[in-house]
């Protein structure tokens, strides 16, 4: 059984377009740029 708590929002997730550079705030998990179709990375994630 799966409760959801009305008081918490979604998580939203943040990416930018490898190619256009697009910034995209998304509930659902992105793997292409809806603006242009090319990748997205997780600017949420800090990378090195």
């Amino acid at each position: 059984m799966v409760r959801t708590d009305s008081y918490t929002r979604p998580e939203i997730h943040r990416y930018e377009c490898t190619d256009c550079l697009a910034r995209i705030e998304s509930e659902d998990r992105l793997i292409d740029c809806p603006e242009c179709g090319s990748r997205v990375r997780n600017v949420a994630v800090p990378r090195e």
